[in-house]
């Protein structure tokens, strides 16, 4: 069922809408979490929730402006009544690897925010991200997977799988060219095909998930490539691997000699994200 899903969405994906439009309904919210001033986008669509929610993290150097511009999700979520949040990093970073949760504990907040003031589905809460904000999307997996649905990784660099017994669905997007965080991976950071496989593995049972389908291949169109491993509804694993690609969210307008456009990142992780609430 989801692979008739998902391949359909992605198929039917040949829109690129112009990221120069941002949602008019976008409002920029504020919320002190220790001490410390955050913002965030919010885009919340009309009509009545309860409403699914999807964290959007931008990458380093970058913002919830640009975020909401290249994921376009605001206007998925217009589409498909979930609302869309693009929090801001401090210093324009998200800290990962920290010793400190203070960005993990300003999501916790912004979510505990938009339970005060709009009807959510608890079990339909989702984030991802790209670069640095895939990284922080990754973090959240391993800290709060209590809170999370499902996650998107596009273009993130990943230094181990999360030592939870508790792992959430995952869908990756990873170009082989991308030369700041390598496909191969590089100095602690793991291959990204590899990352993937390992979180395919029961952290119970210690088996790896079975590939699902020929070879786990499931999708091939021009430069992209998705590959699916699965051990259940909850512990499944999407790939899509950009040949010839660079550091880039699929499906966007970045510069075509680093973006695919043979699948659209933002309506294969809604796709994937509906087809894994929280058990």
């Amino acid at each position: 069922m989801l692979r008739a899903v998902l391949c359909s969405l992605i198929l039917a994906a040949g829109f690129c809408a112009d990221i120069s439009k941002v949602a008019a309904e976008t409002t920029v919210e504020t919320i002190v979490v220790d001490g410390e001033t955050r913002t965030y986008r919010l885009h919340i669509p009309e009509g009545g929730g309860p409403h699914p929610i999807v964290f959007s993290f931008h990458g380093l150097r970058s913002d919830a402006a640009h975020q909401e511009r290249l994921s376009q999700f605001s206007t998925l979520a217009d589409r498909e009544g979930f609302i869309a949040v693009y929090p801001e990093g401090l210093g324009a970073k998200w800290r990962f690897m920290s010793r400190s949760d203070a960005d993990v504990l300003f999501t916790v907040a912004v979510i505990e925010q938009l339970a005060g003031r709009t009807s959510i589905t608890r079990d339909r809460i989702y984030a991802t991200g790209i670069s640095n904000g895939a990284q922080m999307a990754w973090r959240l997996a391993c800290d709060r997977p209590d809170l999370f649905a499902a996650f998107g990784f596009v273009a993130g660099g990943y230094f181990k799988v999360c030592d939870t017994p508790v792992r959430r669905a995952i869908i990756l997007f990873h170009g082989t060219n991308d030369r700041l965080l390598p496909y191969d991976g590089r100095g602690r950071l793991m291959p990204v095909r590899e990352f993937a496989q390992s979180w395919a593995k029961s952290p119970v049972l210690h088996l790896t998930c079975p590939p699902v389908g020929e070879d786990g291949i499931f999708y091939t169109k021009g430069d992209a490539v998705g590959e699916r491993w699965q051990c259940g509804p909850v512990t499944e694993v999407v790939l899509f691997t950009l040949r010839g690609k660079g550091h880039s969210w699929p499906g966007s307008q970045m510069p075509a000699q680093i973006t695919s456009q043979d699948v659209d990142a933002t309506e294969a992780m809604w796709a994937f994200f509906k087809a894994h609430p929280r058990p």
